[in-house]
């Protein structure tokens, strides 16, 4: 599928602006997808595990076809957060993913068949005065995230890797807290496989101009991720909200690379502790149209490190904790564990990340996992057979991170999120 040019696209803008206002700034609450549940915190750990393994199979999906049409696997697929809204006159509460990696905003509509399962009842156009359907000569129907079908027809259908969706476009107003915005465009999904962590559908955060926060006109947007075994929520902020408060030397800034949907960085190396590892620069660099570089993203739990990087550092926490290692792949779905015979475990120092001009410091906590239970020590990331990095949730517990879409910066802080 060719790239539309310029003027497309300025059309494509026009054709997306809401009529309704957008408040200056929104705050919505986050909601881990395993919050609630019996899970234990290992049990947490695993399934995240398994996430992990599924979204970064999604990720590569979309890169690897970025740039044509795609044939999407229909098999499970599972995300991390999730947030809270309405949509539709009278109002009807819905939950949907939040997917920095994504761009479409849809939701389960009803008829819907096959359609997977979802907590909330499921959103019927019919009801609602505010719905409007697009007409099929809409050139939001040839818009390049779309698949094309063959032949042509009024519908839209969006890949996942590992689940997709597929339906009508339409406009609907969408109301976050005590604000309602009109117009939004959105996918109203009659088909979706897949699992959606119970939840109607996925709300897109890209960079591209269908996701919410290009709709809604906002140039900025933030999330501060709780602890992963807490049950406090997270908060997601939007436009003038999305704001770091804290001192200019704590305040990380690095720019993103290219005009891609994906928020891509470029990761230069890592260090454990102030050993810098022997990382070859050329691991990390980023080659147009290939599945290389790095990404931070909101639906990937734990950190995909390429196998090489991933083998250094799984050789140098392995000196560092000098403990035996135990196969635990099958209970807790992590590659690297050690077996701790006396409590606690030995103390291991923060790992970094260092990006163009910034440094993200990750403490123990975010990145290896004790279990008392198990006598064991885990490392809570993967290894990835492709040269792209990305960087997951797990390892942004309590930091505070901005998205500048309109600035092309990503910005973090350390940060205690369940006091903000």
């Amino acid at each position: 599928m060719a790239y539309f040019p310029l003027l497309a696209l300025m059309a494509l803008s026009s054709l997306l602006r809401s009529t309704t206002p957008a408040p200056a700034g929104l705050q919505l609450g986050l909601t881990h997808v395993d919050a609630g549940s019996p899970f234990t915190f290992t049990e947490r750990v695993r399934r995240a595990a398994q996430r992990s393994r599924h979204r970064r199979e999604v990720l590569e999906a979309r890169l690897a076809n970025s740039s044509g049409d795609i044939q999407v696997p229909i098999t499970s697929s599972k995300f991390e957060y999730k947030l809270e809204f309405a949509i539709g006159t009278p109002e009807l509460n819905v939950t949907a993913i939040l997917d920095t990696g994504s761009e479409l905003v849809w939701t389960q509509c009803r008829p819907c068949d096959p359609c997977v399962q979802q907590s909330t009842p499921v959103y019927d156009p019919s009801d609602s005065s505010s719905f409007s359907r697009l007409p099929c000569t809409s050139p939001l129907y040839d818009y390049q995230v779309f698949k094309r079908f063959d032949p042509p027809t009024c519908h839209y259908a969006y890949g996942y890797g590992s689940g997709a969706t597929q339906g009508v476009l339409a406009m609907e107003t969408f109301t976050f807290g005590t604000k309602s915005v009109s117009n939004i465009t959105f996918g109203c999904s009659r088909q979706s496989k897949g699992n959606f962590a119970g939840t109607s559908g996925i709300v897109g955060f890209g960079r591209g101009n269908l996701s919410l926060v290009s709709q809604l006109g906002f140039r900025k947007f933030s999330y501060c991720l709780t602890s992963f075994n807490s049950s406090s929520s997270s908060h997601l902020r939007l436009g003038s909200l999305a704001t770091l408060n804290g001192t200019a030397s704590k305040v990380q800034s690095t720019p993103f690379l290219d005009d891609t949907n994906l928020y891509r960085v470029s990761l230069r190396g890592i260090s454990l502790g102030e050993a810098l590892l022997p990382i070859p620069n050329a691991t990390f660099e980023y080659r147009r149209d290939e599945l290389s570089g790095a990404v931070i993203d909101s639906g990937t739990g734990q950190t995909q490190l390429p196998k090489p990087v991933y083998e250094i550092v799984k050789q140098n926490i392995t000196s560092l904790v000098g403990l035996p290692v135990v196969d635990l792949s099958s209970t807790i779905g992590l590659d690297l564990c050690f077996s701790v015979s006396s409590w606690p475990p030995p103390p291991v120092p923060d790992m970094t990340f260092h990006f163009d001009n910034a440094d993200m410091t990750i403490p123990p906590a975010n990145y290896m996992y004790p279990d008392q239970n198990a006598g064991a020590f885990c490392l809570v990331m993967q290894r990835s057979e492709s040269n792209l990095t990305i960087v997951g949730n797990y390892q942004q517990q309590n930091m505070h991170v901005v998205y500048d879409v309109a600035g092309r910066t990503l910005s973090f802080m350390p940060a205690r999120c369940e006091d903000l």
